[in-house]
C-alpha cells in the first residue's frame, strides 16, 4: 500500500519548484519553500537564482550600452549640425570644405560602426531572451558565460569607439583659423591626455630658417625637466628619417626607445601598420635618456607634403602598447592639426602681403605729399614740420626730429619732438655737437642705427636723455645737399630693435627729398632777401607819397633804422625779427595820416579830446597796414602778422601807463620797445612847429632818465652804449 504522506510531500515540493522556476523566468520574487526540499533540488534552485542575478546584471549593462548609444547618436547629430554651421560660416571655403569632408567621412565610418554595434546589441538581446527560455536546461551556465564575455567585448569596443569619437570632435574644434599656431598646438597636446589617459605630450613646430623643431608646449612633464624641454631644439639634419616620415604625414610608433631606437611601426591608413627600420635612431640617445622615454607615439603635423610640426605622446618610463584606436585617432588628430596650421600660415601670409601692399600704397602717398610740401613751402621750418608729421604714417616710431647743423653755434638746431631740452641746449634750441654720440660726423652715405641704447658702451648726454625718457633704439639718417650734410633725420622708438632695414631705407629716401627741398629753400631765401631789399626801398617811396604831412622824420630815418638794427643785434635777436623792426621804423608814423593836421601842428596844449585823437594813431596805423595791400609788394613774408603789433604797441610804457592797451614790461613786443627808444631820440633831436630840437646829449639824458618808467632799461642801456661808442 502506497505511502500517501510521502506522495503528498513530493507533490507539494514539485508544486513549489514549478512556482520557483516560473517566478525566476518572469523576474518575480521566489516564493517561500514549503518543507525541506531534497538536496539536489536545493542546489538546482540556488544555481537558478545565481544565474538569474547574473542575467539581471547583464540586462542592466545592455541597457546602459543602449543609453550610451543614444547619447552617442545625439552627439553625432550635434557634430553634424556644427559642421553645417562651419560650412556656412567659413570664409576659406575651398580649404575648409576639404577638411570637413574628411571629418564627414570619419563620422560616416563611426555611424556605420555604431550601426553595426547597434545590431550587435540587438543580437545580444535576442541571445538573452533565448537564454531566459533555456534557463532551466543543463547548458545554461555555459551559455551565460559566453554571453557575458560577448557583452564585455562589446562594451570594450564601444568604449574605444567613444574615445575615438571624442578625440575627433575635439580635433574638429581645432580647425578655427582665428587661433594662433601656438594655441592650436596647446589644444592638441591636451587631447591624448584627456581621451586615452596618456601620461605626457610634447609639441614642436618646424622652423624653416633654422631647419629645426622648436619646442612649443608640453603637458605632464616633471618640473625639473620643463626648462630642459624649452631648450631642446631638434635639428632636422640630426633626424633625417624622422623628418622624412613626418613630412609624409606618417604617424610613427616606437615600442622600445631603449633597446630598439631604430625600429618602429608606421601607420599607413585604414588601421594598418607596417614595420619600419631606420639606419639611424629616430631620436637622439641623449634626448631619450634625459626625458626617460620608453614607448613613444610620434604624430606628424603635415600638409601638402611639408612638415609643420610633431606631437610626441608617451607614458613616461613605462612600456605601453598603443592600441589601434589610439593610433588611428592620433593620426587623424595630426592630419587635422597639420591642415589647420597650414590654413593659419596661408592666412598670415595673405595678411602680410596685404599689409605690405597697404604700406607701399601709404608710402607712395606720403612721398607724394612730401614732394608737394617741398614744392609749395619756401620756409624751412614749416617744410621740416610738415615732413616730421608725415614720417610716423609710414615708419613706426615714437619720436621724430630734425637736427640742422649750426656751425657758428657749434651744434645742432633741433626741430621736432625731443620734449624739454633745457638741460641740453643753449641759445635757441641748439645741442652741442659733442652731445650727439657718433652722429655729428656722419657722411651722406652712412647711417647710425642703434638697436639698444641701454647696452651702448659709450653714451653721450643726449643718449642718457633719450634712455631716461624711455627710448630704447634710434636711427640717425643724414640729410644731404650737394657737397655736405646739412642735418640729420632722427627717429626714436621705445622698443628694442624698433627699426628694420626697410624702415631705414625709407628714412633715407625721405631725408634725401628733404635735403632737395632745403637746398631749394636756401636758394629761394637768397632771392627773397634781394627782393625784400628792393621792396623795402619801394615801401619807403610809398610811405613818402602817402601823405604830405611831416611825419617822415626827414634825414633821421636811415639813422633810426641803423640804430634799431644795431640794438636788435646787441640783444641777440634773430635775423627775421630784425627785418620786422626795420619795417616798423619806416611805418611807425603811418597812423598820423588819419589825424587832423591842426592837431599835429597845434602849438598850444591839446585838449583831452584832441589828445585822445592823437593817441589813436598807433591803432589807426595798425589798421591801415592790414587794409593796405603791402603783401603784394612783399609776397611770401608774414608782413601783417609781425609788423602790425610792433606799430600798435609803439607807445606802450615799461611801467604800464602807456597806450593803447596799457601793456607792461616784457608783455610789450621787443620790437616795439626798440623802436620806441630810437623814435624818441629822433623826435627829440628833430625840430617841430611847436618846439625846438634838443641837443644829442640832452636827448640821451632824457632817455636815460626815462629808463624803467617809459623805456625798457635793457634797450636803453644798449642804445646808450651804442651812442657812446660813436665818434663825437
Amino acid at each position: 500500500m502506497p505511502d500517501y504522506d510521502v506522495i503528498r510531500d513530493f507533490l507539494v515540493q514539485f508544486h513549489w519548484i514549478s512556482q520557483t522556476v516560473e517566478a525566476i523566468l518572469k523576474g518575480e520574487p521566489v516564493p517561500p519553500a514549503t518543507g525541506q526540499p531534497p538536496s539536489q533540488v536545493g542546489k538546482l534552485i540556488s544555481s537558478m537564482l545565481s544565474l538569474s542575478e547574473r542575467y539581471k546584471s547583464l540586462e542592466g549593462k545592455i541597457n546602459d550600452y543602449k543609453r550610451k548609444q543614444q547619447a552617442q547618436e545625439v552627439a553625432l547629430k550635434n557634430m553634424t549640425a556644427q559642421l553645417d554651421i562651419e560650412k556656412k560660416a567659413s570664409s576659406n571655403a575651398a580649404l575648409l570644405e576639404a577638411n570637413l569632408k574628411r571629418a564627414e567621412r570619419r563620422i560616416d565610418d563611426l555611424i556605420s560602426t555604431n550601426q553595426a554595434l547597434k545590431g550587435h546589441i540587438m543580437e545580444l538581446s535576442k541571445q538573452l531572451m533565448s537564454s531566459q527560455q533555456d534557463l532551466a536546461s543543463s547548458e545554461i551556465h555555459a551559455r551565460s558565460e559566453a554571453l557575458r564575455q560577448n557583452a564585455e567585448g562589446a562594451a570594450e569596443q564601444l568604449r574605444n569607439e567613444t574615445q575615438a569619437l571624442v578625440s575627433i570632435l575635439k580635433t574638429v574644434q581645432l580647425m578655427d583659423t582665428i587661433l594662433s599656431p601656438e594655441e592650436v598646438v596647446k589644444r592638441a597636446c591636451q587631447i591624448p591626455l584627456d581621451c586615452f589617459g596618456c601620461q605626457r605630450s610634447a609639441a614642436f613646430l618646424w622652423e624653416e630658417d633654422s631647419a629645426s623643431f622648436i619646442p612649443v608646449h608640453s603637458l605632464g612633464m616633471k618640473a625639473s625637466l620643463i626648462s630642459a624641454f624649452g631648450a631642446s631644439r631638434l635639428r632636422g639634419m640630426d633626424l633625417p628619417v624622422l623628418t622624412e616620415l613626418l613630412a609624409k604625414g606618417s604617424t610613427l610608433v616606437i615600442e622600445n626607445c631603449w633597446k630598439t631606437p631604430t625600429k618602429g611601426k608606421v601607420y599607413v591608413g585604414d588601421g594598418r601598420m607596417e614595420s619600419f627600420e631606420s639606419p639611424f635612431p629616430f631620436l637622439p640617445k641623449e634626448y631619450i635618456e634625459q626625458f626617460e622615454i620608453y614607448s613613444l607615439l610620434a604624430v606628424s603635423f603635415a600638409s601638402r607634403g611639408k612638415v609643420l610640426g610633431v606631437l610626441f605622446v608617451d607614458y613616461g618610463n613605462t612600456p605601453h602598447e598603443f592600441s589601434e584606436t589610439e593610433i588611428t585617432a592620433m593620426n587623424g588628430l595630426g592630419q587635422f592639426v597639420g591642415t589647420s596650421l597650414d590654413n593659419i600660415q596661408r592666412q598670415q601670409a595673405a595678411t602680410q602681403r596685404l599689409l605690405k601692399l597697404e604700406r607701399l600704397t601709404e608710402t607712395g602717398s606720403v612721398l607724394r605729399d612730401i614732394e608737394a610740401a617741398i614744392s609749395s613751402i619756401y620756409q624751412p621750418e614749416p617744410m621740416i614740420g610738415m615732413v616730421i608729421g608725415m614720417v610716423p604714417r609710414v615708419i613706426a616710431c615714437d619720436w621724430v626730429s630734425v637736427l640742422l647743423r649750426d656751425k657758428p653755434a657749434g651744434g645742432f638746431y633741433v626741430l621736432g619732438k625731443l620734449d624739454d631740452l633745457s638741460d641740453l641746449v643753449y641759445g635757441k634750441g641748439t645741442i652741442p655737437f659733442d652731445y650727439v654720440n657718433g652722429a655729428a660726423d656722419l657722411q651722406a652715405d652712412r647711417v647710425l642705427h642703434r638697436a639698444n641704447l641701454e647696452t651702448e658702451s659709450r653714451t653721450s648726454a643726449l643718449d642718457l636723455y633719450l634712455v631716461s625718457h624711455g627710448i630704447r633704439s634710434d636711427v640717425y639718417v643724414p640729410i644731404p645737399i650737394p657737397g655736405e650734410v646739412i642735418g640729420l633725420l632722427h627717429l626714436c622708438s621705445r622698443r628694442v630693435a624698433g627699426f628694420v632695414q626697410e624702415d631705414i631705407t625709407l628714412a633715407q629716401d625721405i631725408a634725401r627729398r628733404l635735403g632737395d627741398g632745403l637746398q631749394k629753400t636756401m636758394a629761394q631765401r637768397v632771392q627773397d632777401r634781394r627782393r625784400t631789399n628792393d621792396h623795402f626801398k619801394e615801401m619807403q617811396t610809398l610811405i613818402d607819397n602817402l601823405s604830405q604831412k611831416d611825419f617822415t622824420l626827414g634825414d633821421y630815418r636811415d639813422r633810426m633804422i641803423a640804430h634799431g638794427l644795431e640794438v636788435a643785434r646787441r640783444l641777440h635777436l634773430d635775423e627775421e625779427l630784425q627785418g620786422w623792426i626795420r619795417y616798423a621804423v619806416v611805418l611807425q608814423e603811418i597812423g598820423k595820416n588819419a589825424i587832423p593836421e591842426y592837431i599835429l601842428n597845434k602849438r598850444e596844449k591839446l585838449t583831452a579830446k584832441e589828445l585822445a585823437i592823437l593817441r589813436s594813431h598807433p591803432t589807426k596805423g595798425a589798421e591801415m597796414i592790414k587794409n593796405f595791400r603791402f603783401s603784394q609788394l612783399i609776397k611770401g613774408l608774414k608782413f601783417t602778422k609781425f609788423v602790425t603789433p610792433l606799430i600798435r604797441h609803439l607807445y606802450e610804457r615799461w611801467d604800464g601807463t602807456g597806450y593803447p592797451e596799457g601793456l607792461k614790461g616784457e608783455a610789450i613786443p621787443i620790437g616795439s620797445r626798440i623802436v620806441a627808444v630810437v623814435n624818441a631820440y629822433a623826435a627829440m633831436t628833430t625840430g617841430r612847429p611847436y618846439r625846438q630840437a634838443l641837443s644829442q646829449q640832452q636827448a640821451l639824458r632824457e632817455i636815460q632818465e626815462a629808463a624803467g618808467t617809459q623805456f625798457d632799461p635793457r634797450v636803453v642801456a644798449s642804445f646808450l652804449q651804442l651812442q657812446n661808442q660813436k665818434p663825437s
